[in-house]
């Protein structure tokens, strides 16, 4: 018996202790049956691979055809406010401090996205928050050659996304929400941003719960 990866399998082993293959593989012809198994996990865990999968088989009348309660489920990707309100409080304290540290000049105004908080004055790009995993990500429009070199910041200049914030600072100590600091005020520095003395702080995580939810938690507005 073989699997439709080509490993040969052993009965025995099978019988005896489960699943066991061995680390040989051959050839052989695929029938539809066993196709379809491949192609329901590739779906499952390889759903841009299926998608293209997908097109050549429109162009291809002999491709195999799934069952329609086979067929893939689109999964968007977690937006960023759905990210933040996962993250753990660590994150999530470390953005509400810098988020406000950011908003501390006069006019700006922060806006949140499907992949970030950005907060701008106008159409000024200041900075861009994002979170990935257990990392927060700062990105600042900045110089990156005015950087100290300790920060290790990242040159994202090439990316489009990132042109007007080429700046990449990943925040995952204390040590580094300092250094955001610096750099946010050497970012509003070159700017020419000016401190507002009236500014008052604003509750972060509470603005995405806002954005996700809107004014009623449970969805309607």
């Amino acid at each position: 018996m073989r699997t439709y990866l080509g490993k040969v399998l052993d009965k025995s082993l099978i019988d005896e202790k489960g699943f066991t293959a061995s680390v040989r593989e051959d050839g052989f012809d695929v029938d539809d049956a066993v196709l379809g198994i491949a192609l329901r996990d590739e779906q499952r865990y390889y759903p841009e691979d299926y998608a293209a999968y997908e097109e050549l088989a429109a162009m291809d009348a002999t491709a195999p055809a799934l069952d329609a309660e086979d067929k893939p489920k689109y999964i968007p990707s977690p937006t960023f406010a759905q990210k933040m309100l996962r993250a753990d409080e660590v994150i999530q304290d470390r953005y509400d401090e810098l988020k406000n540290y950011a908003l501390r000049f006069k006019k700006l105004k922060s806006r949140i996205s499907k992949k970030f908080d950005s907060i701008n004055q106008g159409r000024l790009h200041f900075v861009k928050l994002s979170v990935a995993g257990k990392t927060l990500k700062l990105y600042l429009n900045m110089d990156i050659n005015t950087t100290d070199p300790k920060f290790h910041c990242k040159d994202m200049s090439d990316k489009k996304t990132y042109v007007t914030v080429p700046v990449l600072l990943r925040i995952k100590s204390g040590r580094a929400v300092r250094y955001a600091k610096i750099l946010i005020d050497q970012c509003a520095a070159s700017h020419g941003l000016v401190e507002n003395p009236k500014f008052e702080e604003v509750d972060a995580i509470a603005t995405v719960e806002q954005f996700l939810y809107g004014e009623d938690e449970g969805g309607e507005e």
